[in-house]
């Protein structure tokens, strides 16, 4: 017999179920069998408030985060730390505690490095510099901590070699520490270059658009002997995906990628399957077949959404009145001038990514596919050095992810993309970097703009000090450049 409970009972038992905290689910799962607090003897900090909790996405009203140096010791309900009288307590009644948030795709420079802390951006991932400017950028100022692919791997048409200043080669003929972009012909000289930038110490593999498919099969497979994350970026319409391009998004899944940086090779996988990418209507049964065959491989995505639209519409997302900005935007200008001048030349291309991408993504968020965030920084206008990974939490949230889903692109989900454990949560052992922010960023996205302090490896940064030294070396840099 099917029994039918009585509509207003469930709904009182579901809402109980549902009016709860993690601290009150934690204490009914048994009270007697709570752990004693854990005593941080050797505490430097101990920082209270609203805590989100990265690996759950969910949040504890009432947390706190003990420091011992530059790891965590403790975190969690203000009852499961203990720490000595005289610690410094910073307690922030009406903020939330982050995780420091992940960039996982920007080209950045040692002028501007100082920019992401402030912004409460304490790890970037870098997708293609030599490894001499990896090292400058390593090195400046008030630089976040730094994971990198140095120079990427690109076939004998390589773009970036045809551009003035870089310094195409192979680490069998030159200095590796000079080079960039790595042009590659042949399985063979895929697989020592990689090997190579094993040596060299990079965080990960990056491979472009250009390369044949024999060639791309063969990094791949040397990235994973060597235990390195490979990024791939296949190119765009609006770039050279339609083009030059001999993978798609599909093919480089199931040769075994990572992460595929912008949704790249989309439209040539859409072209592929007989699509349009021109065509102003989207054929869904296409996308859907795409989408299925991106789950089936496991693979996951940095999709740079807000540089993408922002090229289609570089008012989306506004950015007036952070900090910084306007010390920066000279720097940008002339570049973003040209970026917009190619966008309007080529806006059905720009319009045609935006339709793919707007078609793709919450398909493959549905279907449970890992993403993580990345700005691609300062490719598009007002996608600003630390600010611009604010940009892409908005547009992720626009394109269908919950903020708190959101905010998980940026710290858990990133931290597990780049391969480390010790970054994107606040637990035992992990890095102490933290962002406080005020608001409640699970609720508004936009709230992650509002930085009130921010911790990297232990130490508080001083938001208006660092401001003021990016502004410094931004004008320096511009002067040594016009002289």
């Amino acid at each position: 017999m099917r029994h039918h409970f009585a509509p207003a009972i469930f709904a009182l038992v579901f809402l109980a179920a549902c009016d709860t905290t993690p601290e009150d689910r934690a204490r009914a799962s048994g009270a007697d069998d709570a752990p004693s607090p854990v005593l941080v003897e050797d505490a430097t900090a101990a920082i209270t408030g609203r805590l989100f909790l990265s690996a759950e996405g969910e949040v504890l009203e009432r947390g706190v985060v003990v420091l011992a140096g530059d790891r965590v010791a403790c975190a969690g309900a203000p009852d499961d730390c203990r720490w000595p009288d005289g610690t410094p307590a910073h307690d922030f009644p009406v903020h939330t505690i982050l995780p420091g948030l992940i960039d996982l795709h920007v080209h950045a420079r040692s002028h501007y490095a100082g920019a992401f802390l402030p912004a409460g951006v304490t790890t970037i991932r870098d997708a293609n510099n030599t490894l001499a400017t990896v090292e400058a950028l390593r090195g400046a100022e008030g630089a976040p901590r730094v994971l990198a692919s140095g120079p990427l791997l690109d076939g004998p048409d390589a773009f970036f070699a045809q551009i003035p200043g870089t310094a195409p080669g192979h680490p069998d003929e030159d200095p590796i520490e000079e080079i960039m972009p790595i042009v590659v012909a042949t399985p063979d000289e895929a697989t020592s270059a990689v090997q190579a930038l094993a040596e060299a110490g990079v965080d990960l593999v990056k491979l472009y658009e250009q390369l044949p498919p024999e060639v791309f099969v063969a990094a791949v497979d040397a990235a994973r002997a060597q235990a390195l994350p490979v990024a791939t970026d296949l190119g765009m319409a609006f770039t050279r995906g339609l083009s030059g391009a001999q993978v798609d998004i599909v093919e480089a899944a199931e040769a075994g990628v990572t992460t595929i940086e912008h949704l790249s090779g989309l439209a040539l996988a859409y072209r592929n399957r007989g699509g349009d990418p021109s065509a102003e209507e989207v054929d869904q049964a296409i996308i859907d077949a795409i989408a299925e065959a991106l789950l089936d491989s496991g693979v996951a995505f940095v999709p740079t959404v807000a540089t993408a639209l922002r090229i289609e519409d570089d008012a989306v997302f506004p950015v007036e009145g952070l900090p910084g900005i306007e010390g920066m935007a000279p720097v940008f200008e002339g570049q973003w001038a040209m970026t917009r001048t190619a966008a309007a030349r080529q806006r059905a291309a720009a319009e045609a990514d935006g339709r793919l991408v707007r078609a793709l993504l919450p398909r493959l968020h549905a279907g449970g596919a890992a993403i993580g965030a990345g700005s691609d920084l300062p490719a598009a206008p007002g996608m600003y050095p630390g600010w611009a990974l604010h940009l892409e939490l908005e547009a992720l949230v626009h394109l269908g992810m919950t903020p708190a889903e959101a905010l998980r692109a940026a710290t858990a989900v990133a931290a597990e993309l780049a391969g480390r454990d010790d970054l994107g949560v606040l637990s035992a052992g992990a890095r102490a970097d933290l962002v406080i922010v005020a608001g409640d960023p699970t609720r508004e996205i936009t709230d992650t703009r509002r930085i009130e302090a921010v911790w990297f490896d232990g130490e508080r940064v001083t938001l208006d000090r660092a401001w003021a030294s990016v502004i410094e070396a931004l004008e320096a840099a511009m002067a040594a450049f016009e002289g």
